[in-house]
């Protein structure tokens, strides 16, 4: 899955285009209702697979089905890939085959590249029968089923429905009775002093016990579609890679400041220590908690740029209704716009809270990203359970962009699990690693308010960095960069056509920096992909294929 050079074995150009010669044209996505087509096509556009919704007349796509297909129907397509939908779906279609079918909870797990994998906890129905036999497996579990003699394939994985229970499941969190409580008291929570809070908020080796499958089970969903689609289409499948040329994966460094202290004392530290490694930061800043200066604000706007973070940080935005949402969140845009002079595009919510109704305002009141929803943490202030959207990637909401905080957060990691600063700072390598690997945005969130913005910690935020700065492969950006660059990505397309392929930009400023790629198979070692430079490379390439398999 990852644009990750450093891990993905790539095959010679020859070798691998004269095992495929030819390029899957625009895959066919079919459904049961708009809703699942539309979170195919989401898998789709993640990939920047070409695709269409409906079938073309000569029947040479290949035929992408959320729900059980025919075996007549199946008859009229050159490949077919049925994810199930549903318990009784996957029993329909063992009998509209001829076959047997059981269902298991369990843990699947894939490999993206060599020593790199990605996993999910699901539940899978595993099919049997005469002529039936697995072609993508896990660890003891068959994803994608052929049919013998055939070009049908049944996924024995519901990858509508699990999206959907992830992604928009972790979206909407539901507040827990004490939380509710707490923001009915008619002062802010924080005048209950910190270490009562911090002791009602402990949950002891909780991050340390976050693994892929917790931090991006989204990430094995996708993998399975790509790889569904490579081994049926049994071609090259042209995809465009996450990010800018010569870069694996991303790194965004954000600043939640919480108070006075925080945005006087602990932001300048980190700032300057920011400053001399020469990278630039977000700083997420209430318009109304505490007095703010405008040169400050200029200043951390000047240096990186300066998000939203609600008006009062009170925990009530949530509670308040779609109109006070959108008023709330428009009043914090606009006067941090007048104190730093400079345009404000993104939104963080005060204790990551986050949910569809939230993000809609956002996009009312004018801003271009939201940054609320963790990958997953071990422990919410607001449902006091642990919670996320399962992915490290940005994702669209409607025209909403969502980049989910994917590294465990300095509060949950120090005040939550009780780690020093040094463990800490092990931890976070440790998970960005996770990240890394796969090709994802790590977006790391520092409080200036607490112990990496103390003097004593100073050096440990330095060697945070550093392994970052120290990684050619790393892309460096503030939130509102990646989300411009993430859109530019999503408003690109792949065109194929009279044997040739291409890529049409979304922005013309950015005409170039997008990677084409081919993904020719994949294997135990995950995908092989060719990268390609330009579409004459690839035509050259394509045209000297059969010759080249020819003399093989």
């Amino acid at each position: 899955m990852a644009d990750c050079r450093a891990c993905i074995h790539v095959e010679t150009r020859g070798q691998e285009i004269a095992l495929k010669p030819t390029i899957t044209p625009p895959i066919s996505l079919r459904g049961n209702n708009a809703k699942e087509v539309q979170i195919l096509r989401e898998f789709a556009q993640f990939w920047k697979v070409p695709h269409r919704e409906r079938p073309s007349q000569d029947g040479k796509e290949i035929l992408v089905s959320s729900g059980r297909v025919s075996e007549t129907e199946a008859k009229t397509h050159s490949s077919i890939i049925v994810f199930q939908s549903g318990l009784e779906d996957s029993k329909e279609i063992a009998k509209e085959y001829g076959l047997a079918v059981k269902t298991k909870e369990t843990l699947v797990q894939l490999p993206v590249a060599p020593d790199v994998a990605v996993s999910i906890r699901t539940r899978v129905s595993e099919f049997s029968g005469p002529g039936i036999e697995p072609v993508i497996s896990g660890v003891m579990t068959p994803i994608l089923y052929r049919l013998s003699g055939t070009r049908v394939h049944l996924s024995s994985v519901d990858l509508v429905s699990e999206y959907e229970r992830l992604v928009s499941g972790g979206l909407e969190e539901v507040p827990s009775r004490k939380f509710r409580l707490v923001t009915k008291i008619p002062f802010s929570y924080r005048a209950i002093p910190s270490f009562i809070r911090n002791r009602a908020f402990r949950a002891p080796n909780s991050v340390t016990e976050l693994t892929e499958d917790k931090l991006a089970p989204v990430e094995c969903l996708r993998v399975i579609f790509l790889a569904s689609l490579v081994v049926a289409a049994e071609r090259a499948v042209p995809r465009i890679a996450f990010w800018r040329k010569g870069k694996s994966h991303a790194l965004a460094i954000t600043h939640d400041v919480e108070t006075k202290l925080g945005l006087e004392d602990g932001a300048g530290r980190l700032a300057d220590i920011e400053f001399k490694l020469g990278v630039r930061s977000t700083w997420n800043v209430p318009s109304e908690r505490y007095p703010l200066s405008s040169q400050l604000l200029i200043s951390l706007a000047t240096a990186g740029e300066v998000g939203g973070h609600d008006t009062k940080h009170d925990g009530r935005l949530i509670f308040e209704s779609i109109e006070n949402k959108v008023e709330r969140v428009a009043r914090c845009k606009s006067r941090l716009e007048s104190l730093s002079k400079k345009e404000v595009r993104g939104f963080r919510a005060p204790l990551l809270q986050h949910g569809r109704e939230l993000i809609d305002a956002l996009g009312k009141a004018g801003y271009q990203y939201d940054s609320s929803a963790p990958s997953w943490e071990p422990l919410s202030p607001t449902s006091l359970k642990p919670h996320g959207v399962g992915t490290v990637f940005p994702f669209f909401i409607s025209t909403m962009l969502e980049i989910p905080v994917s590294l465990p957060q300095d509060h949950q990691l120090i005040r939550v699990s009780g780690l020093t600063v040094t463990k800490a700072v092990e931890e976070l390598l440790r998970v960005s690693g996770l990240v890394r690997d796969i090709g994802g945005a790590c977006v790391l969130l520092v409080h200036p308010d607490y112990e990496f913005g103390q003097p004593e910690n100073s050096e440990e935020y330095y060697r945070l960095l550093e392994r970052f700065k120290s990684d050619p492969e790393c892309e460096i950006l503030t939130l509102g960069e990646l989300a411009r660059w993430w859109t530019h990505r999503a408003n690109s397309q792949i065109e194929t056509g009279n044997g040739d392929i291409s890529i049409r930009y979304g922005d013309k400023d950015w005409s170039g920096d997008l990677e084409l790629e081919l993904v020719t198979s994949y294997g135990p070692d995950g995908f092989k992909i060719v990268r390609i430079e330009d579409k004459m490379e690839i035509a050259s390439l394509l045209r000297d294929a059969p010759r080249e398999e020819e003399s093989s």
